[in-house]
């Protein structure tokens, strides 16, 4: 067989089977087989939107197929749902506010009227007593003014006389009991000599005069001040002794109990550390 007549044949079997696909392709069975294909992928497309526009989510669902609105058809962000949510708890807030200012307002209207209706009592009430007043008025008798006392001067706290004197008069006032007294003269006297011999006996005197009247706090600092300013006083021992005791009326049982640990390690012989110290600390509950 010659080589045409093949050629001819495979041209002729191509144009067969193209004129039999064009056939098949404009058949009813193929045509209904796309068909079927578009409603798969259609039903496919409405589950995909029942999902993402499902009811509460704040997008208003419209005829199937078709994208809400404030969305992109190909899917855009979706922040509609979140302002909405916001829009709410927004209008919520606002409704409770409301109602706050609303309270608010109806107490202070009702404030107002118990206010005015105080007014009007406490008037009626001054109103009364003007009348009731009024008739009294005549028989009143003026009042005498309070006879004025006589000032005291620095010079009559302390007496005339050399500064020995002046402490001993002091001094006295306290033996005698006559503690205010004892005070202003003390004071008067280290206000004077604050550098003599005898001010740290003065100062310890003066802490008595608080002690005795049970001015422990005063007493306190009064001994303590003497106890700084005056070291080399042999009324040191006594300051100490005498701070322990106003911290212990005070309450203050540790401090006192370091002032008196203070007392036993500086002054072991003295007569406050021996024969004075140990019962004040029992007192106190001193370890």
């Amino acid at each position: 067989m010659s080589r045409t007549p093949i050629i001819s044949l495979r041209k002729f079997g191509l144009v067969c089977l193209t004129v039999a696909l064009g056939v098949a392709l404009s058949s009813p069975s193929y045509a209904q087989s796309t068909k079927k294909r578009l409603d798969i992928l259609e039903k496919q497309l409405k589950a995909v939107q029942r999902k993402v526009f499902k009811p509460g989510s704040g997008f208003s669902q419209k005829a199937e197929g078709t994208a809400p609105a404030g969305v992109s058809a190909g899917g855009g962000s979706v922040r509609l749902a979140d302002i909405d949510a916001r829009l709410s708890q927004m209008e919520t807030q606002l409704r409770q506010l409301t109602g706050r200012i609303e309270e608010s307002t109806y107490q202070a209207d009702k404030l107002k009227q118990q206010m005015a209706t105080m007014a009007r009592d406490y008037e009626y009430r001054l109103g009364e007593l003007e009348k009731s007043g009024a008739g009294g008025a005549a028989t009143a008798q003026p009042v005498k003014p309070a006879p004025a006392l006589p000032t005291t001067t620095a010079g009559d706290i302390l007496p005339a006389g050399s500064e020995k004197q002046q402490y001993s008069y002091a001094q006295k006032l306290v033996t005698k009991g006559q503690y205010a007294k004892a005070e202003g003269a003390l004071a008067e006297f280290l206000k004077r000599y604050p550098k003599a011999q005898l001010a740290g006996n003065a100062q310890y005197w003066l802490g008595q005069t608080y002690y005795v009247r049970k001015m422990y706090t005063k007493a306190t600092r009064a001994f303590l001040e003497g106890y700084n300013s005056y070291p080399k006083s042999p009324k040191s021992p006594a300051f100490l002794l005498k701070i322990g005791m106003s911290l212990n009326a005070m309450g203050e049982k540790k401090d006192a109990c370091d002032a008196y640990r203070e007392l036993a390690t500086r002054f072991p012989d003295s007569l406050e550390s021996k024969s004075k110290r140990p019962a004040q600390e029992k007192r106190a509950g001193c370890r």
